[in-house]
């Protein structure tokens, strides 16, 4: 009796998660992992709609005045750029360093934006978030299930993965953005009868990859040049620490000021601290801890902070400090720990590979 309640129970659930891969377009990632772009073939090109039209854009987005410095998108200012016409094709490059990779386009990130929703369009991937003032795009959550003999009830088990990706664009000077794309995994850890448990699992850079090649196909460049320039761009490794100086946790990178500020950001957004406000010129990303995966019986005393970097000769200091204060004070050693470790369990992709 007991292994027909559970084979039940098995059936319902593969129906369940089978359905919701449907509805999340499951195709697509399972297609990227199963794929690695260097052996891809090539395939049609993607192509922008017709019908395309900007979003409705709010003061915080637009243009700012000075080629001296780099700004987000939500620390722009001045007159609005007219953005009525979305460019058909976007001169689009990618550059590395280590195994962080990112778009480099040049084009203001007022217009690239459409272009970077119809590429999930075209892929029937709906997003969950799409905030060009902030430049954070994200979308929903997509299953992938896979069923494999394990020697288990009947010789069979249910294994679940699901993957959430994050846009996020910077402006440079001379209308030239940034494109940074992270993927936040979470495999299926158990069944209960409210449903699925997941924990969170390592993100994976050949996938991130993958959504590249398809971005910089859409962008317009061909998908041989897209995997050529994915596979054969070369970047130097890092060395991180985590120490304690005088009871305050402080994480040392060595490497110089920029390149550590793209990696935190895309570290960061692998981790699920989502950043809701950021200050190149100030070396501050302000981020939210709601969607952090602790552990149980872990907490932290808010669900805010801002994450400072402070550059100091060959290398960076990052520190963790109150959203909320003016002041800058640092918060415990317990909340700076916890956050800094996660910060640097997403860093270890970057010593590792190169």
């Amino acid at each position: 009796m007991l292994n027909i309640n559970m084979n039940k129970k098995i059936v319902k659930l593969s129906v369940l998660i089978s359905a919701l891969c449907v509805l999340h377009s499951c195709a697509f990632v399972k297609n990227l992992a199963g794929t690695k772009y260097g052996e891809a073939g090539s395939v049609g090109g993607l192509e922008a709609p017709p019908e395309l039209v900007t979003p409705e854009w709010d003061e915080s987005l637009t243009i700012p005045q000075t080629a001296n410095d780099r700004v987000s998108a939500v620390e722009t200012y001045g007159k609005a750029l007219d953005a009525s016409v979305a460019p058909e094709f976007v001169d689009v490059s990618l550059r590395r360093e280590g195994d962080l990779r990112w778009l480099e386009a040049e084009v203001d990130p007022v217009n690239v934006w459409p272009l970077l929703r119809s590429f999930w369009a075209n892929q029937g991937i709906a997003l969950d978030k799409d905030i060009p003032s902030t430049g954070v795009m994200e979308t929903d959550w997509i299953e992938q299930v896979d069923s494999s003999s394990s020697g288990l009830i009947n010789g069979r088990e249910i294994a679940a993965t699901r993957s959430k990706f994050r846009i996020r664009v910077e402006r440079e000077p001379n209308a030239v953005t940034n494109i940074f794309v992270s993927q936040r995994k979470a495999e299926l850890k158990t069944i209960t009868e409210q449903g699925g448990v997941w924990t969170t699992a390592k993100s994976d850079p050949e996938t991130e990859a993958e959504v590249m090649v398809g971005l910089m196909e859409h962008l317009g460049k061909s998908r041989q040049d897209a995997i050529f320039e994915v596979a054969n761009t070369q970047g130097p490794r890092l060395h991180i620490d985590l120490q304690d100086i005088d009871g305050i946790p402080v994480l040392f990178v060595g490497d110089q000021y920029s390149r550590v500020w793209r990696r935190t950001g895309i570290a960061l957004d692998r981790t699920g601290l989502s950043i809701f406000e950021q200050s190149r010129t100030k070396g501050v990303y302000f981020i939210d801890t709601s969607n952090l995966d602790l552990p149980s019986g872990m907490t932290l005393q808010s669900s805010r902070y801002q994450v400072h970097l402070l550059p100091q000769n060959a290398q960076t200091l990052i520190t963790v400090h109150f959203a909320d204060d003016n002041e800058g004070s640092v918060v415990s050693e317990h909340d700076a720990r916890i956050i800094l470790n996660q910060i640097l369990s997403a860093y270890q992709v970057f010593r590792t590979t190169g």
